[in-house]
């Protein structure tokens, strides 16, 4: 049975990097096409309230991105 390996913090910081980085990509691309958001090819296995918080950090640098003001 082969064992998961434990995730050190520099790990998960890389991970959540990585993470709000396709997801602002994406939320980037779509709000200025006009087009849907789309998946992540692989999705990044995070657990479901981190990835909301990054989902949340991701949707408010777009506004400020596009909001200068």
């Amino acid at each position: 049975m082969s064992r998961i390996p434990e995730l050190t913090q520099p790990d998960l910081a890389r991970l959540c990097a990585k993470y709000l980085r396709a997801q602002f990509k994406y939320k980037l691309n779509a709000q200025s096409s006009g087009a849907s958001v789309t998946l992540l090819e692989q999705p990044l296995m995070l657990l479901v309230a981190l990835a909301s918080e990054l989902d949340v950090i991701a949707a408010a640098l777009v506004e400020a991105f596009f909001n200068r003001s």
